[in-house]
């Protein structure tokens, strides 16, 4: 089990007034009731970049005990290493952007699935941040600039890849992606060797806030259309599931118990983040943004797949020859 960080510490500390709640009071109401068998289990979850994971923080102040859940946390650094913890044989299952997960798991039919997806569990949080004096107003017109990414195969240079598509952009050649880490990522902006960043949050909050006057949010997902589409989402090893059938039903039930409570606890973990000085500055206003939603299962979360497929397919990062409803429907699993 990854020994938990002191961020962790310091907000598990500050939940124990929660738990107790949690434990006692009735707090939930679900979009649709998971059915569980109530079995015990140990298993080891891979979660990415969990330090500043509201949704992490409820599922450990007791929403994981309800479902009879010891969770071991497997910390990675971000999705794909996520996903390449259940692929390796890690974790037992893996939270990690719908963005990754595609293009991982799917290759062509003749591959084995090494994990399938049980549900999408909240929207996204990326972020576009353009320097001001650039005097951009639209995507449109990033042609030829350079934006810098955490990662060259990550979700946040897919999700602007999209955008780019959309509005007639080459996502490879019309713009010049640069591999950097967060810690530069301001730096680079204000010393204009960087154009644009695109981040996720809580980073993509941080940077905001370290460069307010130099950068500016030119898109995210949090407002518009985007809003109501899923991005964090829970796929589950097919080793595990063959072992065990019941255990994507019983984690989707504890991550939809969690993103439904969250809106109540929002000022709460604002304050308990004030007290921690790595956190985000201002975090009641990234909190604020943070999108309430409910855990999507079933059809209504084949449907969002089948969505994203096509556009993965427009950047080219999917096959086009395959179908997406049978891509959609191998790769889901019906909870």
């Amino acid at each position: 089990m990854a020994a938990p960080s002191r961020r962790l510490l310091l907000m598990g500390a500050g939940g124990v007034i929660l738990a107790t709640a949690l434990q006692t009071r009735n707090f939930f109401h679900r979009h649709k009731a998971i059915q569980t068998d109530g079995k015990r289990r140990h298993i080891r979850l891979a979660w990415p970049e969990p330090d500043y994971d509201p949704l992490l923080w409820l599922c450990q102040q007791g929403i994981f005990g309800r479902y009879n859940l010891t969770v071991d946390l497997v910390e990675t650094p971000g999705g794909n290493s996520a996903i390449d913890a259940v692929v390796t044989n890690r974790a037992d299952a893996a939270l990690s952007p719908l963005l990754d997960w595609l293009p991982a798991l799917y290759q062509d039919e003749e591959n084995e699935l090494p994990a399938r997806l049980a549900c999408g569990v909240r929207g996204g949080s990326y972020r576009l941040l353009v320097r001001r004096a650039l005097n951009l107003h639209k995507i449109g017109n990033l042609a030829g600039k350079k934006i810098g990414v955490l990662s060259l195969e990550g979700a946040d240079r897919r999700f602007v890849s999209i955008q780019l598509r959309r509005r007639g952009l080459h996502p490879t050649d019309s713009v010049q992606w640069v591999a950097i880490t967060a810690d530069d990522m301001a730096d680079a902006l204000r010393a204009g060797d960087l154009d644009a960043v695109a981040v996720h949050d809580p980073i993509g909050w941080r940077i905001l806030q370290q460069t307010k006057g130099v950068s500016w949010n030119m898109l995210d997902s949090m407002t518009g259309a985007e809003r109501e589409r899923i991005d964090l989402t829970l796929g589950v090893a097919t080793k595990a599931l063959t072992q065990d059938p019941g255990l994507a039903a019983a984690l989707t039930a504890a991550l939809q118990d969690a993103q439904n409570e969250f809106p109540a606890h929002r000022d709460e973990l604002a304050r308990l983040w004030k007290k921690d000085t790595d956190a985000p500055e201002e975090a009641q206003g990234m909190l604020d943004r943070e999108i309430a939603s409910h855990a999507v299962t079933g059809h209504p979360f084949r449907v969002q797949v089948e969505q994203y497929v096509d556009e993965l397919k427009l950047i080219g990062l999917m096959p086009d020859a395959d179908k997406t409803t049978d891509i959609a429907h191998r790769i889901c699993l019906a909870v």
